[in-house]
């Protein structure tokens, strides 16, 4: 087994260096979070295809993104450079079999792993990493790791199974980088924007995909991972409504539904036939976003207001069923940001939430509240929120909008004003989230906040220059997101994994992508 230098990222600046030894090829899936498995197994069952379900269709366009709807065929069809253990938060072996940092940090050289093939049969080699992580920066690709990708002023295929890095600077986040992008066969990456080729190096290959009804897959035969995967295909069905999701899984249509309404996995939680499984990645986010542009929320004193008007604890219990926690700030408790004395810092206070309504001259005033009406999770928190601030004074209308509307606006930044939502990020290194989220990206955000102080606190985050450095940026960000709330953060939940009990070795990795390398059907 080769050594690796990797970058420690729990309660420690990702800029210290340590050596591990990578866990083997044969074992590398045990590196994720396995769930599901049970003691009295009589071992893995080859053969079978997996029914998946979920609410929307995949969207070819935005693969090299982290898109929702994307988890189910991103880590079933490609592979990723490196994939972080659950428990130490240690990036571990996948495309890339081991890397050097140079002591400047500037130059990374990765290892890649010999023997492996894309479905159509072509060698994977360090050109296609080069040309992935350069397809990165087109105006065409979306990515919210698009600032990491743009910090690599070189990159050279030394050669087949060795490529070099070269950054502008060290930076804190390079490994999610790495986890969350797929590789991407250079001679399709057009065809596959376009969802007409879909050409991976991982465990399923695509055999045919229906804009808005569905994707079928088929066992690679000559993954690179020898003996796996142990089902014969995989069928992922679109299903837009939560409750037709949960009866096709009562019916045993479907073995996997991903991210079904809360209030329904609350309903089918204590039958001994299913299993509802909340990833430990807890990097679903729901929060209030303010447009900052829109009166009265131009005003701190009003978005503080709102801020302590919200009951979060009913919130966490009638909209998303006790699953995750009450906070104030956007991390989970894997990041090295997170403080959990300082996610406690709003709580409903509806006299203070009047006092600083009243003190803007906000009181009375009409603050329209903006969700996306195919999400009946979002739409029963915008209840919750409007029935609150109409408590302190303020008249709150809601604005149902179709899912196309509503992400358009998101990512223009033109909210008609308050509008809930759900992010991600929250749980490794917090300059992706400050640099990529989109609720908080420093440069442009849906909340049109513009702040040069943000900025410089971004930059900390992203090239801390040691130790030190990156916990007093993590102290700096705290404090500065409780005092603007442009994002009221209200509960840092969880994506979740409703399964029958036939479904054995379902894994994911920290960036919620399924792993189904290792899964199988019981009889």
């Amino acid at each position: 087994m080769s050594k690796q230098f990797i970058p420690r990222l729990r309660g420690r600046s990702s800029l210290t260096i340590i050596a591990l030894v990578a866990c083997g090829a044969l074992v590398l899936s045990g590196c994720r979070s396995a769930v599901n498995s049970s003691p009295d197994d009589s071992g893995p069952r080859k053969g079978g295809i997996l029914n998946i379900v979920q609410s929307a269709d995949i969207a070819p366009s935005t693969f090299l993104s982290q898109n929702n709807p994307n988890f189910s065929v991103i880590r079933t069809v490609f592979n990723t450079l490196t994939a972080y253990d659950h428990h130490s938060l240690q990036p571990q072996p996948e495309l890339a079999t081991s890397w050097n940092i140079a002591p400047d940090k500037k130059t990374v050289t990765l290892k890649l792993r010999d023997g492996v093939t894309f479905h159509s049969g072509r060698p994977f080699t360090a050109d296609d990493v080069v040309f992935t992580l350069k397809a990165m920066t087109r105006q065409d690709v979306p990515s919210q790791l698009k600032h990491v990708a743009a910090a690599i002023t070189g990159m050279k295929a030394d050669d087949a199974n060795t490529v070099t890095l070269h950054l502008a600077q060290p930076v804190s986040n390079l490994f999610d980088l790495f986890e969350v992008t797929p590789i991407v066969d250079k001679d399709t990456f057009d065809d596959l924007l376009a969802g007409k080729k879909f050409v991976g190096t991982g465990a399923f290959q695509v055999v045919k995909y229906t804009p808005g009804s569905g994707v079928d897959l088929k066992r690679y035969a000559n993954y690179w991972q020898k003996g796996r995967p142990y089902l014969d295909g995989v069928h992922i069905s679109v299903q837009s409504q939560s409750q037709s999701m949960l009866s096709s899984l009562r019916s045993g249509q479907t073995q996997l539904a991903l991210d079904l309404a809360p209030l329904d996995t609350a309903a089918i939680k204590n039958d001994p036939g299913f299993q509802v499984i909340a990833s430990d990645a807890n990097d679903a986010t729901y929060y209030v976003g303010s447009n900052v542009k829109i009166a009265p929320l131009d005003d701190r004193d009003v978005r503080q207001g709102i801020a302590w008007a919200i009951d979060r604890d009913r919130i966490l219990k009638q909209a998303l069923a006790g699953i995750g926690r009450t906070s104030s700030l956007p991390w989970s408790s894997s990041s090295p940001a997170f403080d959990q004395r300082k996610a406690d810092t709003y709580a409903q206070d509806l006299a203070k939430a009047k006092q600083l309504i009243g003190r803007a001259g906000a009181t009375g005033k009409t603050v329209e509240v903006a969700f996306n009406s195919g999400f009946a999770t979002n739409k029963a928190i915008a209840e919750i929120v409007q029935f609150d601030l109409k408590a302190v004074g303020l008249r709150a209308q809601l604005v149902p909008l179709q899912a196309p509307d509503f992400f358009a606006k998101l990512g223009s930044g033109d909210m008609p004003g308050l509008f809930v939502n759900v992010h991600g990020f929250g749980q490794l290194g917090p300059a992706t989230l400050v640099k990529g989220a989109f609720p908080f990206n420093a440069d442009k955000n849906a909340s049109s906040f513009d702040s040069d102080e943000y900025r410089t606190i971004a930059k900390q985050l992203w090239t801390p220059a040691d130790d030190a450095a990156a916990k007093a940026a993590y102290t700096r960000v705290n404090d500065f997101l409780l005092d603007q709330q442009f994002v009221s953060d209200l509960v840092v939940s969880a994506h979740t994994f409703t399964i029958s009990t036939k479904l054995k070795g379902l894994r994911y990795t920290m960036y919620d992508y399924l792993d189904l390398d290792d899964a199988y059907l019981t009889k």
